[in-house]
């Protein structure tokens, strides 16, 4: 490796050291509360990949930096400390465990800079930044896998400019994931979640500013079943997208798993997709004990209309075997 000069607080410093770093990313594709999270916590498990963690987001000018001083395990330990004097133990939305070392959505990255949390062709050349200062601090003989729910509904155009990309889409029953998104909103928005604070300047952002904060409060609330028309729409706009250009993929570039499979079988459908990927698993895991059982609490407009959810996304329910008369 040429000389290095060190010592510099940021990454501007270094980026003239990634230009030749190969990056090919393997990207999980699913809707906001369909389980990505899950998975990818899975697929890190088995060490095969490098990964976007919480670290990462909040650190992102200074990890090149912190890399190359040796200062990264201190300052992820002063992270975790930060963390533990915040309270933060978990993410407060799904329970999971907050860690330094949790992977995360490049979204926020994104996002925080300015750009929107989708890919396109205003933040490529941020995302390409990030994908190389990942593959540069980490194992170079392991691929990039990535995750960012907001790109679900334009995996096109991700597969367009990374064509030798391959995708492992996660689906799960919409009525479930409407009700989790429900929550989830309502729970970030109710109070202020220190751990996103950490991540989102937008969501900080909408803390300080009252008014902003009551507009969107409105916006996911039950009055009008406002908060169920809007995630309803979501639903049925990403998963039209889905089925309407998944058969534009090669077969085999793409994987397709369901949450509810990964809760039952964790282990043969990590397989399957290390399989699919062309590769083993570096880890002994007993995939099991990696799985929290959780119980499903439809919210009580969500259970009115069950049956209307079921008809607005049939389609998507008929296509991945799902009951479409209501039944999970």
């Amino acid at each position: 490796m040429e000389s290095i000069e060190i010592n510099k607080t940021t990454d501007e410093f270094y980026l003239n050291l990634l230009p030749n770093i190969d990056i090919s990313p393997i990207f999980i594709m699913g809707d906001h509360r369909s389980g990505t999270t899950l998975l990818y916590k899975l697929l890190v498990a088995t060490q095969c990949f490098n990964f976007v963690k919480a670290y990462h987001i909040i650190k992102y000018k200074e990890i090149l930096s912190n890399y190359l001083n040796k200062t990264e395990n201190k300052v992820i330990k002063e992270l975790d400390q930060l963390l533990r004097s915040l309270n933060i133990n978990n993410r407060i939305i799904d329970n999971v465990e907050a860690t330094p070392d949790l992977p995360e959505e490049y979204g926020f990255i994104l996002k925080n800079r300015g750009y929107e949390f989708y890919l396109n062709s205003e933040n490529l050349f941020l995302f390409i930044e990030l994908c190389k200062k990942i593959q540069f601090i980490s194992n170079l003989d392991r691929p990039l896998l990535v995750k960012n729910p907001w790109c679900f509904p334009h995996f096109i155009y991700v597969k367009k400019v990374f064509p030798k990309s391959k995708f492992i889409f996660i689906h799960r029953h919409p009525l479930h994931v409407i009700n989790s998104k429900l929550k989830a909103t309502r729970s970030i928005l109710a109070a202020k979640n220190p751990y996103v604070a950490l991540l989102s300047q937008m969501y900080t952002q909408i803390f300080e500013k009252p008014v902003q904060r009551f507009f969107y409060q409105a916006l996911y609330s039950s009055y009008f079943n406002l908060g169920l028309r809007r995630v309803i729409q979501q639903s049925v706009q990403s998963t039209t997208y889905f089925l309407q250009n998944v058969d534009l993929l090669p077969n085999t570039d793409y994987v397709s798993v369901k949450y509810e499979d990964i809760c039952h079988h964790p282990k043969a459908t990590i397989f399957s997709i290390l399989q699919f990927l062309g590769l083993q698993s570096k880890a002994d895991l007993a995939y099991e004990t990696l799985i929290e059982p959780r119980s499903v609490n439809l919210l009580p407009e969500v259970q009115r209309k069950y049956k209307h959810i079921c008809q607005e996304l049939k389609p998507y329910l008929s296509y991945h075997g799902y009951d479409t008369e209501g039944g999970v």
